[in-house]
């Protein structure tokens, strides 16, 4: 269905239901299969006016995509991570970059809690072991999470929703928010520091967004400020964790274990140094790939960018350069 605006998705598929609120306003949606290059990006939006991306994945706005299409208006990432967009040419050139809200936050909130409950009980060493005919009940002795402190780099959707499971499971919450004063006290207390949530958390756990300021932020020495035996989990960026202090760190037995959904960079190579860590759990960017989720998801960046499109009103809370909103 043609109509008034042209929609490109960065992906070859969208949830029946985004589409629709897409098609509602008139949009033409086009998806994009293959490969989605700076260049494509480019070409396509060069070749018919193009006022809205979805963006599913994470291919590269760079400055040059972006002042290279005059008609676009917003881009809606289907999720909630937007590094790869260059947010200062986006404000520039008046393009509104948005994310999906809570949307997705249920889901990784789960498979976060999911890695956490397989690493503190083994689940996959343990399931090998059975498998290759050894019977460990008369030995192991699993670690209950129930007393244990999770410390929360980041405040934001997915860390509350883990906060709250973490309580309810009888978890002590520690948080560090991108600001003081971020941190709900009904769901946690906020560390004075990094150093301190580092020092007393039995699990730690990333929910921060990938800047320049947090690449790498998770080194050599901010592993050795952690516990002796503490559990480092990663659902939110790979590049916030420096992959070979992380190998170090499992192989000298200073962290018990780690559990990541994401790396820095996917899919991995099968030789990947960090692949043959010991007591490594690794999914492949699949914590809010659940079908509820992804429904939600879609629905909600379609939201995001009928709103824009069609001059309704926009959710504030899911715009990332609220600048490029220009004065309220």
């Amino acid at each position: 269905m043609s109509g008034p605006f042209r929609v490109l998705v960065t992906g070859d598929n969208l949830a029946p239901a985004a589409v629709k609120v897409l098609q509602d306003i008139g949009a033409e949606v086009v998806l994009m299969r293959d490969a989605v290059t700076p260049e494509r990006l480019t070409h396509e939006m060069a070749a018919v006016p193009t006022q809205a991306i979805l963006m599913r994945g994470n291919p590269v706005f760079s400055a040059a995509v972006i002042a290279g299409n005059p008609h676009l208006r917003v881009i809606a990432k289907h999720g909630a991570g937007v590094d790869s967009v260059d947010l200062d040419a986006a404000t520039e050139h008046r393009v509104l970059v948005m994310v999906a809200g809570d949307a997705n936050a249920p889901a990784v909130a789960e498979h976060t809690m999911a890695l956490i409950l397989a690493l503190g009980r083994d689940v996959v060493s343990l399931n090998e072991r059975t498998h290759a005919g050894i019977w460990d009940r008369a030995t192991y002795r699993g670690r209950e999470i129930r007393g244990r402190t999770l410390g929360l780099i980041g405040f934001g959707r997915i860390a509350r929703h883990v906060a709250r499971t973490a309580s309810a499971l009888g978890m002590e919450v520690i948080a560090l928010g991108r600001d003081k004063g971020r941190v709900d006290p009904q769901l946690a207390r906020e560390a004075a520091d990094l150093g301190e949530l580092l020092a007393i958390s039995d699990i730690v756990s990333l929910h921060a967004p990938l800047t320049d300021a947090t690449r790498g932020m998770i080194n050599a020495e901010r592993m050795s400020a952690m516990k002796q035996g503490a559990i480092l989990i990663n659902t939110a960026r790979g590049a916030l964790v420096d992959e070979a202090a992380l190998l170090a760190a499992l192989q000298s037995g200073h962290l018990t274990g780690a559990a990541v959904d994401t790396l820095a960079e996917e899919p991995p190579a099968k030789d990947r140094p960090i692949l043959a860590a010991p007591n490594l759990i690794v999914t492949p960017h699949i914590a809010a790939q659940t079908g509820a989720s992804i429904t939600r998801t879609g629905i909600e960046a379609a939201r995001n960018i009928a709103a824009v499109l069609t001059q309704g009103e926009i959710d504030r809370g899911n715009v990332v350069n609220p600048a490029a909103l220009g004065p309220p």
